[in-house]
């Protein structure tokens, strides 16, 4: 497919690392994302388009962004691109408080020397969601899946024929048959709908969820609101939006402690009530950090100790 490529070099708000950053969740495994050797390569929509991206690391720890689309885009569709960029790795991230805690507590000094902290996102509040969805009561396998056949099934097509995660609107066009038997989302399929629908309709929107002025208390509310969000979904949606209190507690957490601590059984939910409670407004971060230490340092450099 012919193709116009347009390059921008895109400067984060604090100090960055690519690899930190895309590592700092499990999104980067998820259509339409690929990361390879240091580069992420995606597709995002703008003005209507499919637009392939390929992201690198730049001088003095910038972002370099390759877009190519079907045409040349305007100004409004590069600026559709920039702010999809900067959401996706967290570029407008304040870290600088966390990082000082961080290094007032000798085994998360790692965190600020490898920059790290930054969780990985969606282009879109949307897309943030219904993957959400697809992550509950499942192996992380049948997650991959569902988000796979959903992109194949209804994503726009870029030039190099990827596939764009598809918008609210163009799953709001198909209906619970198309998520059970297409999707084979099971018993989140209604819920795939409403939510869909909702947003479609306007019901829901963007800054419904991310905003920042919102306390954790409202956007909790809001997010257990969600078809098919129960304290787990809301947990990690409150995380992937910048509220950090919140621990996200799930069979994975649960079970990935007790191997960090060596441990036959998981910690009871007090256990890790206690244990972060120190950490104030970054205890679910600090949680999360010592959980996915081995995808930044390596499965030797990272000690959990037990005491709480």
């Amino acid at each position: 497919m012919p193709s116009v490529s347009r390059r921008s070099v895109l400067t984060p708000s604090a100090p960055f690392d690519l690899r930190a950053a895309v590592l700092g969740h499990g999104w980067f495994d998820l259509a339409p994302h690929r990361w390879d050797a240091g580069e992420l390569r995606t597709a995002v929509l703008a003005e209507g388009l499919a637009v392939d991206l390929r992201i690198t690391e730049a001088r003095g720890g910038c972002v370099a962004v390759e877009a190519r689309s079907a045409r040349a885009l305007g100004r409004a569709g590069a600026a559709e691109v920039r702010r999809a960029v900067r959401r996706m790795l967290g570029l407008d991230c304040d870290l600088a408080p966390f990082w000082e805690l961080c290094r007032a507590h000798p085994p998360l000094h790692w965190v600020p020397e490898r920059r790290a902290g930054r969780l990985m996102r969606s282009a879109g509040v949307f897309e943030d969601l219904l993957k959400l969805l697809f992550t509950t009561n499942c192996s992380w396998a049948a997650t991959r899946l569902m988000c796979a056949r959903t992109v194949d099934a209804l994503g726009a097509v870029a030039p190099s024929g990827a596939r764009a995660f598809p918008t609210a609107e163009a799953c709001a066009r198909v209906d619970e048959a198309f998520w059970r038997e297409q999707v084979r989302a099971g018993y989140r399929a209604p819920h795939c709908v409403a939510l869909s629908r909702a947003f479609a309709e306007g019901r829901l929107a963007e800054a419904t969820f991310d905003d920042p002025e919102l306390p954790t208390d409202e956007l909790r509310r809001r997010l257990l609101a969600l078809p098919g969000f129960g304290p787990y979904a809301a947990g990690q949606a409150l995380r992937l939006l910048g509220h950090a209190d919140d621990l996200a507690l799930d069979s994975w957490c649960r079970a990935r402690m007790a191997r960090l601590l060596g441990r036959a059984k998981p910690p009871d939910d007090r256990w890790f009530t206690r244990r972060y409670a120190r950490f104030g407004r970054w205890r679910g971060l600090v949680l999360w950090m010592e959980l996915t230490a081995e995808w930044h340092t390596g499965p030797q450099a990272v000690e959990v100790r037990a005491e709480a």
